[in-house]
């Protein structure tokens, strides 16, 4: 009989529950992202990060999912969710930077938010908003009514 490898998971935490940041509104969201943002790439390239919540709303980690060009970056829901499942989250938020400044959601950005949130109703996991980030603002894709599911 071949011997093959046991798989397993693990998560722990490097941080309290209280020194976590809570993120439950755009403004947050936007703060938390420039936190995090390389300042030195917004503008050069296009550039996908997935931010794990928990139920709290306790920013549990994030991760870069993507790099692309000055115009678009690639982004498949599997690496998403695999992502998601194993970071233990409850639900997410996502973010693209637009390098050229344009503060104004693409089709193929919002087609990706649906498929994100239909994906994510898979494993009753939420995405929470899309946030769009330029050098100098940002757009809640929540607040813009963009994210329904078509």
């Amino acid at each position: 009989m071949p011997t093959i490898a046991e798989v397993s998971l693990k998560y722990q935490s490097q941080s309290t529950f209280d020194e976590k940041p809570t993120i439950t509104s755009p403004e947050q969201a936007e703060s938390f992202l420039r936190s995090i943002w390389d300042t030195d790439t917004i503008e050069l390239r296009e550039e996908f990060i997935v931010v794990l919540l928990s139920n709290a709303k306790k920013a549990l980690g994030w991760s870069k999912i993507s790099t692309g060009g000055p115009n678009a970056t690639i982004v498949h829901p599997a690496t998403v969710f695999q992502l998601v499942l194993l970071g233990n989250a409850h639900s997410i938020l996502i973010c693209h930077n637009h390098p050229s400044g344009r503060l104004e959601a693409s089709t193929a950005d919002i087609h990706l938010t649906q498929r994100l949130i239909k994906a994510g109703k898979l494993f009753s996991i939420e995405v929470d908003d899309h946030i769009l980030l330029t050098r100098d603002s940002y757009l809640s894709f929540r607040k813009e009514g963009l994210m329904k599911e078509r």
